[in-house]
């Protein structure tokens, strides 16, 4: 007897719905906020192009 995922249906194809939305929803593994380290890269160029501007704009 096949097994029944429920709304995704039943057999192989129902399973490979269930499991593309349970990785969609999950975020496909550990899910640290979305950010995957980049975020504080972000800000620290940040910083640094205003502390560039502000060298430039008062010399």
């Amino acid at each position: 007897m096949p097994r029944d995922y429920g709304y995704f249906g039943k057999g192989p194809a129902g399973y490979a719905h269930y499991m593309t939305a349970f990785k969609r929803n999950q975020g496909g593994g550990g899910g640290n906020g979305g950010c995957n380290g980049g975020c504080f890269l972000l800000l620290l160029g940040a910083v640094v192009v205003l502390a560039v501007i502000e060298v430039l704009v008062t010399s």
